[in-house]
């Protein structure tokens, strides 16, 4: 009921709010706040209370949004992007300077565009340096230590990597060819270096089933359309899929592929505002949903 009190939402307290629908934990929350986790459970108390709801529900270790705490989600997001715009919008003078990444190009091309786009917004003086490649490149490049960050697969081999999200993998054909059913599977994979590469190979080998490798590259789209066009199939997670490209149950079934894991390094230790940033919005997107386009 209207009681004609005008209700405030401290945009620190949805900040909090976000942090722990993201991480599941108030503990892992404050943490990313910078804050104790008894002055996050206090705001959560105090935004519950304000609100007259419940937020979080607990699932064994975690803490799950209530369908309350669902319907906060996407106003909590806006009030905490509008707040940090409209400060920044006001600050001067803006950093400057380079923030330097290498991520694999099939995610970039998912998931890296609205984290570039609320970038700029912030830091419209920032450039940002994007290298595209497997994870094997870029766990071998003599300059490794010259970027900043680098996004790679969980089975890159590299220690210290933070855990974005992780993505069962299918087998993946067009639409309108069935070359699945052809002796001789014919295959276009990414570039050699690529774990979804390796993992394709090993379900084969593991059913003994017979393949020729037709296509290899590291172009994102080339790969699509060779495979939109008949001419041999892929792999990758559903968000993979675009108009003309469908899951393969039957080989789904016969050469099983399990699943992949996305993450981050922070290789550079002078972690600058726009660098910190920069990784937040990466962890906000990437843990999101993704669409693949060209």
């Amino acid at each position: 009921m209207y009681t004609g009190v005008m209700l405030t939402l401290d945009a620190d307290f949805l900040r909090s709010f976000l942090a722990i629908s993201e991480t599941g934990s108030y503990g892992a929350a404050a943490h990313r706040v910078n804050k104790t986790q008894s002055t996050v459970s206090a705001q959560m108390k105090r935004l519950e209370e304000m609100l007259g709801v419940s937020l979080f529900s607990k699932s064994g270790r975690r803490n799950l949004l209530t369908p309350e705490g669902l319907r906060l989600l996407e106003y909590a997001k806006s009030i905490v992007r509008l707040n940090e715009e409209t400060v920044n919008a006001f600050l001067t003078p803006r950093p400057g300077g380079t923030v330097k990444l290498g991520i694999c190009d099939d995610y970039a091309q998912a998931f890296l565009l609205p984290a570039l786009s609320r970038f700029a917004r912030r830091f419209p003086q920032v450039e940002v340096e994007i290298l595209t490649t497997d994870s094997r490149s870029l766990r071998n490049r003599p300059d490794i230590d010259s970027f900043d960050a680098i996004i790679v697969s969980t089975k890159s081999g590299i220690e210290g990597v933070e855990l974005l999200r992780m993505d069962q993998l299918y087998w993946i054909g067009s639409e309108a060819h069935d070359v699945q059913f052809q002796p001789r599977l014919p295959l276009a994979l990414w570039s050699d270096g690529c774990a979804w590469r390796d993992m394709a190979l090993a379900a084969l080998a593991g059913a003994g089933r017979d393949y020729r490798i037709m296509h290899t590259t590291s172009n994102a789209p080339l790969l699509r359309a060779v495979v939109q066009n008949g001419l041999a199939v892929t792999i990758g997670p559903k968000w993979y899929l675009a108009p003309g490209l469908v899951e393969l149950p039957e080989l789904n079934r016969t050469c099983p592929l399990g699943e992949d894991g996305l993450g981050v390094k922070v290789l550079n230790p002078d972690l600058s505002e726009p660098l910190a940033t920069f990784i937040d919005y990466v962890r906000t997107y990437f843990r999101g949903g993704g669409q693949f386009s060209i």
